[in-house]
């Protein structure tokens, strides 16, 4: 019985130590799961974020997009000016101060106040700075004409291009009065009362007959009128011809067109008829600018004066 047991003892003892020596071979043929370190598990995830930011494409800096900006405003500017402002303000003194020179004399009007801010507020309300020596024509509504895109780019234009020029003459300081007419010579004046005599000899009934046949609201284009075009045609000859007795000198203008026609032809396309004596300064784009129906307006009020 003794030796039995030691047999058993001795054969589970074996067994024992055989299945150990197969554990020992199966681990060796198995590769270990790596472990980390304590502390180093930061480190990882610091790794594996920078990694995946690696591709992120850099957002390009600003400068090249102001730059591209600050052209683009004046190109703006520049193509609004020819529009409307060149007719006025040339390379020499016209109707308005000249373009040449005008950022540097801007910088010295007003004590305190940028060439910028001048120039801006010169646009939004004409009347806050009218140079000595010409008269207070330019049109006030620019500020609801023009968004603020177009008004900064018509300040860049000026401060970009007009260069420094020269200031008012003193010739131009001491004879104001001549100034305020602009190119308007006193030749231009005679033509005009000329026309005006004759064509009231001819018709004198003939613009009241068309006015009152005429549909537009003669109210509401002398409101508009007063805004738009008053300071160049006011009662006597300026920087255009006088509103004063223009229904009937537009009778006689062009043979077979009658009054309405012609205003209408010179309000939509100024360039058309410019009356002798007198620069094509008049804005080109009133046609965009106005309705049909303000156009109509306009004509009515101007064939009543």
């Amino acid at each position: 019985m003794k030796r039995t047991w030691i047999v058993v003892i001795g054969a589970l003892a074996l067994a024992a130590i055989i299945s150990a020596c197969g554990q020992d071979e199966l681990a060796g043929d198995l590769t270990p799961i790596p472990t980390l370190r304590p502390g180093e598990e930061p480190a990882l995830n610091e790794a594996l974020v920078a990694d995946t930011e690696g591709d992120t494409t850099p957002e390009p800096s600003g400068d090249n997009g102001e730059a591209s900006g600050g052209a683009d405003l004046v190109a703006v500017g520049e193509a609004l000016f020819a529009d409307e402002c060149a007719g006025c303000h040339g390379e020499a003194d016209g109707a308005g101060p000249a373009f040449t020179g005008m950022a540097e004399r801007a910088a010295t009007r007003v004590e305190g106040m940028s060439a910028e801010d001048y120039l801006h507020e010169s646009i939004v309300d004409p009347s806050a700075h009218v140079v000595e020596g010409f008269a207070d024509i330019m049109p006030k509504d620019y500020d609801d004409q023009f968004d603020d895109e177009q008004i900064n780019g018509l300040v860049a234009y000026i401060m970009a291009e007009s260069g420094g020029g020269e200031a008012e003459t003193e010739a131009t300081e001491e004879t104001p009065e001549a100034t305020e007419e602009g190119e308007v010579t006193e030749e231009p004046e005679a033509t005009e009362e000329a026309e005006a005599g004759s064509a009231e000899e001819e018709s004198p009934q003939a613009t009241e007959d068309v006015a009152a046949s005429f549909d537009g609201d003669a109210a509401a284009g002398e409101a508009l009128f007063a805004v738009s075009c008053a300071g160049c045609h006011g009662e006597d000859d300026g920087a255009g011809p006088a509103l004063t007795g223009m229904g009937e000198r537009a009778e006689a203008q062009v043979e077979g067109m009658t009054a309405v026609e012609y205003i209408h032809e010179s309000i939509v396309d100024p360039s058309a008829h410019v009356v002798e004596g007198f620069a094509d300064i008049m804005p080109k784009n009133y046609e965009e600018q106005l309705s049909d129906e303000e156009i109509n307006n306009v004509i009515a009020f101007i064939l009543t004066q």
